[in-house]
């Protein structure tokens, strides 16, 4: 694929993922995923599976998250794989319970399902 389609690909699912994430629908979020799809946070065990990737979402709506935002440095493809790097930021609370601006780099690996859509198989962050 094209390294301009494959970058409109990739910045449509996150828009995708924003939009979802913003609106406070976690169930939302983890369908943009594979059902094998693995989340990797830097301050959690490994998520696995839908069940599991809409509660984590959840946790963190619930905990207050929210204006979360991606910004694509870069997104390339091989056959049915692609993946991205860049910025991602989000409004929540901090240890003191005073909001605070989070923000940091991010890496997917997309996979081109069956019926063509593209969805996330792994997602991690720091």
């Amino acid at each position: 694929m094209p390294e301009s389609d494959i970058n409109t690909v990739v910045k449509e699912a996150q828009h995708r993922w924003n939009t979802a994430f913003n609106g406070g629908d976690a169930a939302a979020v983890a369908a943009l995923y594979t059902l094998d799809g693995i989340v990797l946070p830097p301050t959690h065990a490994a998520v696995k599976g839908i069940a599991a990737i809409t509660e984590f979402w959840a946790g963190l709506i619930s905990a207050g998250f929210r204006d979360h935002g991606i910004e694509l440095h870069d997104a390339q493809s091989v056959g049915d794989l692609a993946y991205s790097n860049g910025k991602w930021w989000a409004t929540g609370s901090g240890d003191d319970g005073k909001e605070v601006r989070f923000e940091g780099t991010l890496v997917t690996v997309l996979r081109r399902e069956r019926d063509g859509s593209w969805k996330t198989c792994l997602h991690i962050w720091n």
